[in-house]
């Protein structure tokens, strides 16, 4: 197409966002990111997936999480969980993600076909708190405490939290209140 981006990922149709989570496995680049698959405006929040081998060709594959009974899907982090920590299978790729209902909320799916589909968490959502602002978790693997580690914005300050399993999260500290700019939301911290 005339337009369409050269070397930079674009769905072949809808709005993009967020990049959540790019992970490698099994040869593949897995990207999956903020999606509108009906219109190329916001709304109808969800997660797209694509894949590339050398991260200049990229396949778009189906959509992988679509909005349920606790929100729609904002944006979030994928991990290869290689040690099984959280149960749902050896090198299962594990999405957490902010559902975006009443409240803002994080939940989990899990995916052992490689991204190509994922299924919710039974016991979602794994952390919430009581307020406006609580999104965009990202989490990864910290080899010197052998745990997970998670970072996400809550209330224009950064919120950490690490957990043994991926879902039992354990508050640890904050970063930001009074510092940098406050005029509007902080989202979409990485680590």
């Amino acid at each position: 197409e005339t337009y369409r981006l050269a070397y930079h990922h674009s769905p072949k149709y809808g709005w993009m966002n967020d990049p959540n989570g790019m992970v490698y496995k099994d040869g593949e680049w897995h990207l999956f990111f903020q999606y509108n698959p009906y219109a190329s405006i916001w709304g109808n929040m969800s997660w797209g997936h694509s894949v590339s081998r050398d991260l200049i060709h990229w396949e778009q594959l189906d959509t992988v999480l679509e909005g349920d009974a606790l929100g729609s899907i904002f944006s979030g982090s994928c991990v290869v969980d290689k040690n099984n920590t959280a149960g749902f299978g050896k090198d299962a790729i594990i999405a957490m993600y902010t559902s975006a209902g009443s409240t803002q909320k994080q939940s989990l799916a899990y995916s052992l076909d490689n991204g190509r589909t994922f299924t919710k968490y039974a016991g979602n959502p794994v952390l919430t708190a009581e307020i406006a602002d609580f999104r965009d978790p990202n989490m990864f693997w910290n080899e010197e405490t052998n745990e997970w580690n998670l970072v996400l914005a809550c209330d224009q300050e950064m919120r950490f939290y690490s957990s043994k399993n991926l879902i039992d999260w354990k508050y640890e500290s904050a970063f930001g209140k009074g510092r940098g700019n406050h005029e509007g939301v902080w989202e979409c911290p990485d680590l």
